[in-house]
C-alpha cells in the first residue's frame, strides 16, 4: 500500500528545509483529530487547512482565506497529505525548496468530521463537513468539490450560531494571551473602586450605571443560568441565541417602571414574580468557549462580547464612548440616571475593588485635571503650568487645522503616545507659522526652559548639550505649544544613549510608487518572520513604512546597523527593480531607498502618532501585517482627527516594541544561511 505521505516527501529536500519529515502514518486518534491553520507567505499569501485523519494532515490551500459570511464561497485546493508533525510546524521555508516562504501558526484546535460516518464516504460524496473549535474558527464549515478542476473545493461557513460577516474570526479580536480554561463556574467580580469628576482621557472609556441587580450570565450549551436568581423568560431566551456554546457574561438585571426608567422595585416585583419584563445588560465576557478571557485588556473583552450578542430583546450589549466621560454623562444626565462609570481600556479583569473602576455621579464638579485621567502619576495642578497660546493660529492652510486641533490631538493621544517617548532624548521639529511657513529643526533644549521640563545632558563636539526629555502629558503639550509638529526621539535612552532599544529599517520611497514601498514591506516582514523575528511596522507618516524590531539589552547600534544592512540588502537581491540602497536620491531611479542608517547613536525616528507637517494632518500609524494586503491603505487613511477612534478600536499595536525583546544573534545565524542561499 502507497504511503500517503510519498507526494509530500517527493517534493522536498529535507536537508535544505526544515520541515518535518514525518514518520510513518497511524491512524490511531483516541482523541478528537486535530486542525491547524497555516498563514503561509509564498509567492502570494495563502492560508493552509490542515485536518487530521487516517495518521496524516489532509490539507487544503485557500487563497482569501476565511470568511464567517456564508454567502463567500472561498476557494480551496487540495494538495498533498502532510505529516502530523506539521501541526506544529512553523518558521521559513528557504528560496528554491517547494513552497518558499514562511509559515506560521494561524490557528489550532480539534475538529469533528460530521454529517457522514467517515472520511472515505466525506471524499467520495464531495463534501467534507466539519465542526472547529479553536481560537479563530468556530462552528460547521463545509468543504465543496467543485468540477473546475481535479482538487478544487469551494470553502464556506455553514449557517450556524457563529456565522456573521465577511470577518476572519469568530469575535474578531486576537485570544493569544487568553488560556485555555475549563469553564468559569464562580469567576468574581470586578467592582467600583472609586469616584471621580468627569474626565477626559483617551485611555478609558465610559458606560452608563444602570439601576438593577449586577449579575453573572452563564450558558454551557442550552443550559442557562444566572447566578443568584430565578431565570427570567427573556433573559434565558436570549442568552440561547449568543453566539457561543459556552459563555459567562457580566451585567445587570434591569425592570423598568411606568416612566420606562430602571427601577429597582419594579425589578424586585418582577423577580419575586414570572420574571416578565425583566432583561439582562452585559458590559464584559469573561469567558468564551474553552477560553478565559479576564487576562484581555477591557476593550478586547469588550469587543468580543459585541461579537457574541445576537440582536434580542432579553440580552442586550452595553455600549461606552471612548475618551470623554463628560459627553456620556450629559446624555445620562437628560434621561434622568444617576451615574457613569469610567473603566480603563487596557485594564485585565481584577476580583473586588478596581481602581480602574470609577463612578462618576451626575452633577459632580470636574476633576480638578478635567482633560487627564485620575491616576496617582499626574498631580491634579501640573496642567496649569502649561500656558497654551496662539490656539486659533492655522498650521494646515488648505485645510483650516488650527494649533488648537493639534494640541487637542496630543492631548487626547498622550496614553499611547508618552510609553513611546519616555526617557528618551528628543529632537523638536518647530513650524511656528504651521506647515507653509519657515521651520527649524531643535536639538538643544534652550536656555529659559522651565525646571518642571525633563532635559538630559549629551555629550557634544567635547561639551554638553541638553535635550529635552518628554515622560508627562504636561511636557508633550509643552514641546508642542513651542510650535512643535512631530518629535523625533532616539533609538535608544538617556542612560544608555549607545544601546538602542530597536532596530529600524526605513521604506523611503521620495518618488517612487507606493505599491513598491507595499511590496518590498510584506517581502521584508516574510524574510524577518524566516528567520524567527517578529517585526513591527508602522507609517512614517509621510510617504513611507518603518519596520521596527524590538532588541534585547547589549546589542549596539553597531549590531543593529549591520544587521538591518544585511536584511536591506537580501530585500534589494529579491527586489532589485524596485528596491535600493543608495544614499544619493538622485542615483536611485526612482526605487524605494532602504535605509539602514539610522541605526546610529543621535539619529532619530518619528515614533508612533506623531503628526506630520504634510497636508491632511497625517500622522504615523502603527499597523497589523495584514493590513498590507488591504488594496485601500496608505498613509492618508490616518489623520489627527481618526486616530484616536483606531487607537480606542485596535488598541496600540506597536505596544509589542517596548515589551516584546528580541535577541538578534539566532536571527543573524539564519540570515547568514538566506544570504549562502544566494
Amino acid at each position: 500500500m502507497a504511503d500517503p505521505l510519498d507526494d509530500y516527501r517527493k517534493k522536498r529536500d529535507f536537508d535544505a528545509t526544515p520541515e518535518p519529515t514525518g514518520g510513518p502514518a497511524d491512524a490511531a486518534a483516541p482523541r478528537a483529530p486535530v486542525f491547524v491553520v497555516h498563514r503561509h507567505e509564498a509567492r502570494n499569501l495563502h492560508y493552509d487547512l490542515r485536518l487530521e485523519t487516517g495518521g496524516v494532515l489532509r490539507s487544503w490551500a485557500v487563497p482569501k482565506g476565511f470568511s464567517y459570511d456564508p454567502g463567500d464561497k472561498r476557494l480551496a485546493v487540495q494538495t498533498e497529505d502532510h505529516p502530523l508533525e506539521y501541526e506544529h510546524f512553523h518558521g521559513r521555508i528557504p528560496r528554491g525548496q517547494y513552497g518558499a516562504g514562511t509559515m506560521q501558526i494561524w490557528d489550532r484546535g480539534r475538529y469533528d468530521l460530521v454529517k457522514v460516518p467517515d472520511w472515505p464516504t466525506a471524499m467520495q460524496l464531495g463534501e467534507v463537513k466539519i465542526v472547529l473549535r479553536g481560537r479563530r474558527l468556530r462552528g460547521e464549515w463545509h468543504l465543496v468539490k467543485t468540477t473546475q478542476g481535479k482538487n478544487t473545493w469551494l470553502l464556506f461557513k455553514s449557517k450556524d450560531r457563529y456565522a456573521g460577516t465577511s470577518r476572519d474570526s469568530a469575535l474578531g479580536v486576537e485570544l493569544g494571551h487568553a488560556p485555555e480554561s475549563p469553564f468559569l463556574a464562580a469567576p468574581g467580580q470586578q467592582r467600583i473602586g472609586g469616584t471621580a469628576g468627569p474626565f477626559v482621557d483617551p485611555g478609558w472609556l465610559f458606560e452608563m450605571e444602570f439601576i438593577g441587580q449586577r449579575a453573572l450570565l452563564q450558558k454551557r450549551g442550552d443550559a442557562i443560568d444566572v447566578r443568584g436568581v430565578p431565570l427570567p423568560p427573556a433573559v434565558a431566551h436570549g442568552a440561547l441565541r449568543l453566539r457561543a456554546e459556552s459563555a459567562v457574561l457580566d451585567g445587570v438585571l434591569v425592570a423598568l417602571d411606568a416612566a420606562q426608567r430602571p427601577c429597582r422595585e419594579s425589578l424586585a416585583r418582577a423577580l419575586a414574580g414570572d420574571g416578565h419584563g425583566v432583561v439582562f445588560y452585559a458590559f464584559d465576557l469573561l469567558f468564551w468557549e474553552d477560553y478565559d478571557l479576564r487576562p484581555l485588556p477591557l476593550l478586547d473583552r469588550k469587543a468580543a462580547l459585541r461579537a457574541i450578542v445576537a440582536p434580542n430583546p432579553g440580552v442586550l450589549y452595553v455600549d461606552h464612548v471612548t475618551g470623554s466621560g463628560p459627553q456620556l454623562l450629559d446624555v445620562i444626565a437628560q434621561a434622568g440616571l444617576p451615574a457613569a462609570v469610567g473603566k480603563r481600556a487596557t485594564g485585565a479583569f481584577v476580583d473586588g475593588p478596581s481602581a480602574d473602576w470609577l463612578r462618576i455621579p451626575v452633577g459632580s464638579n470636574p476633576a480638578a485635571a478635567p482633560r487627564a485621567a485620575p491616576t496617582a502619576t499626574r498631580p491634579p495642578t501640573a496642567r496649569s503650568r502649561v500656558r497654551l497660546t496662539n490656539l486659533d493660529k492655522v498650521w494646515w492652510p488648505a485645510e483650516g487645522y488650527t494649533k488648537g486641533d493639534l494640541l487637542a490631538y496630543y492631548d487626547q493621544i498622550a496614553d499611547v503616545l508618552l510609553p513611546h517617548l519616555r526617557d528618551r532624548p528628543v529632537h523638536l521639529n518647530r513650524f511656528p507659522d504651521g506647515i507653509d511657513g519657515k521651520s527649524f529643526y531643535q536639538r538643544e533644549a534652550k536656555d529659559g526652559t522651565p525646571d518642571w521640563v525633563r532635559t538630559t545632558p549629551v555629550p557634544h563636539d567635547g561639551g554638553v548639550t541638553p535635550h529635552h526629555v518628554i515622560d508627562t502629558r504636561e511636557q508633550l503639550l509643552y514641546a508642542i505649544n513651542l510650535g512643535s509638529i512631530d518629535l523625533h526621539p532616539w533609538l535608544s535612552r538617556a542612560a544608555t544613549p549607545d544601546a538602542p532599544d530597536f532596530a529600524l529599517l526605513d521604506l523611503d520611497p521620495k518618488e517612487a510608487p507606493w505599491p513598491h514601498v507595499v511590496r518590498i514591506a510584506r517581502a521584508a516582514g516574510k524574510l524577518l518572520r524566516g528567520i524567527g523575528l517578529r517585526p513591527l511596522l508602522k507609517t512614517s507618516g509621510k510617504k513611507g513604512i518603518h519596520i521596527v524590531i524590538p532588541l534585547q539589552p547589549g546589542y549596539s547600534y553597531d549590531h543593529s546597523k549591520m544587521f538591518t544592512e544585511a536584511v536591506a540588502r537580501v530585500l534589494v537581491r529579491q527586489l532589485p527593480s524596485i528596491a535600493t540602497v543608495e544614499r544619493l536620491p538622485d542615483a536611485r531611479d526612482g526605487k524605494v531607498y532602504l535605509d539602514f542608517l539610522q541605526n546610529r547613536r543621535s539619529q532619530t525616528i518619528v515614533p508612533p502618532y506623531s503628526a506630520r507637517p504634510v497636508r491632511g494632518a497625517q500622522v504615523s500609524a502603527p499597523l497589523a501585517w495584514d493590513e498590507l494586503e488591504d488594496d485601500d491603505l496608505h498613509p492618508s487613511r490616518f489623520s489627527i482627527f481618526n486616530m484616536p477612534g483606531r487607537v480606542s478600536e485596535r488598541g496600540d499595536l506597536l505596544r509589542p516594541l517596548l515589551e516584546d525583546r528580541q535577541d538578534l544573534l539566532p536571527a543573524i545565524e539564519a540570515l547568514q544561511q538566506v544570504l549562502r542561499e544566494g
